[in-house]
């Protein structure tokens, strides 16, 4: 409310304000406050805001889950997950997974005496070596980060539930996103999400979240979030909600683009191979936007460099999942974090590249990989 005549003015300063009771505005306001009134059910930002809740409703509506929460960060997120574990517990994952989160996990679960077992989750036998009556967290990205292999999330959820029924199984679903892949119809316990990626898709926020199945596992992540401070801003959240509208357009266009690019680097006599995941339609029900490939007689990894200099429409760094396309090479950038042998244990080396591909004409982004294959060997421009 507007102050009375009888406040002064430098009270007005402070106190006025404008009654918004019949305001009815057609996007939701961004509630750039700390702290809401005595009484009111949002508390504090720390706890709770109406720009944060309206995300994750959403992610909750396409996850299908009991609840969402949304955090400062996707790392966050892992990190809430892995605050789930208390020392002397056991924890399995699969070794393909973003560079940092596997770095997180490696010391998280040292530090705290915490039992790790890397095993490639998609193979039956290395599964069921690698969970045990006492594992308590079973970890993977699908598709896999870097390769895009795909894990079978059922079989999977099924023979965790036989051999280590108390374990969480958490898949991190970010290059799939719900529109494709649903973790928690198909036996996941909690799905993560950095929502940096396609869910911004400008390259302009950090935010991530989780989507869990059960309201206790739900309430854990919310104060773990709660009480590590692990909280997003609401212009962030603001900013990924107006973005979220525009996802299936997005989404849609990387998924032809990507299906066009692929048909040329799959028939082009410079590229060796090219990794992109299984399209069952029914895990994995679409897919685009991100891609791998290796090029040929590139055993150090200079030709993969010399292209990736050479791009024009693809951008050196660390966006990616964007409206603009981008080109890295994951052994110096996602995976910089992994020891060499960490690195060699998995199989990746200097020579894999990662193409993440935008909303520029599919035509264009043809003849600039065409041209830079062509120069992969040239000097690199300066």
């Amino acid at each position: 409310m507007m102050p009375g005549k009888e406040l002064r003015k430098e009270t007005a300063l402070v106190r006025a304000r404008v009654g918004t009771a019949g305001a009815d505005p057609l996007v939701t306001p961004i509630f750039q406050t700390a702290a809401f009134r005595s009484g009111d059910p949002f508390f504090y930002t720390r706890s709770d805001n109406p720009n944060f809740r309206e995300v994750e409703e959403l992610f909750a509506f396409l996850d299908g889950g009991a609840g969402a929460v949304l955090f400062a960060s996707g790392m966050a997120a892992v990190d809430a997950v892995l605050g789930l574990l208390k020392p002397g517990d056991r924890m399995a994952a699969h070794p393909l997974i973003y560079g940092c989160s596997y770095r997180l996990i490696v010391d998280h679960c040292a530090r705290l005496g915490i039992r790790l077992d890397f095993a490639d989750l998609s193979k039956t036998k290395a599964l069921h070596s690698a969970l045990h009556a006492d594992t308590k967290i079973v970890f993977f990205e699908t598709p896999t980060n870097p390769f895009l292999k795909s894990i079978d999330i059922r079989r999977l959820a099924e023979a965790v539930k036989v051999k280590s029924p108390r374990a969480l199984v958490v898949a991190d679903n970010t290059w799939a996103t719900p529109l494709f892949q649903t973790p928690l119809a198909l036996g996941a316990d909690i799905a993560l999400y950095s929502c940096s990626k396609f869910f911004s898709g400008h390259s302009d926020l950090i935010l991530g979240a989780a989507t869990a199945k059960d309201k206790a596992v739900l309430e854990m992540l919310r104060k773990r979030r709660f009480y590590s401070g692990a909280v997003p801003d609401p212009f962030a959240a603001w900013l990924l909600r107006r973005s979220l509208q525009t996802l299936e357009v997005r989404l849609r266009r990387q998924v032809e683009n990507t299906r066009r690019i692929l048909s040329f680097l799959k028939r082009h006599p410079a590229v060796r191979e090219v990794f992109f995941p299984r399209v069952d339609g029914t895990q994995l029900k679409a897919y685009g936007g991100m891609l791998f490939l290796r090029l040929d007689g590139d055993p150090d990894g200079r030709k993969a460099d010399a292209l990736a200099d050479a791009l024009r429409l693809f951008d050196r760094g660390t966006a990616l999942a964007c409206v603009s396309s981008a080109v890295a090479i994951p052994y110096t950038g996602s995976h910089l974090s992994m020891t060499e042998a960490e690195k060699a244990g998995i199989g990746l080396d200097k020579s894999l590249v990662r193409l993440s591909i935008g909303l520029e004409a599919a035509e264009d982004l043809i003849a600039d990989l065409k041209r830079a294959l062509k120069a992969r060997g040239r000097n690199r421009k300066p």
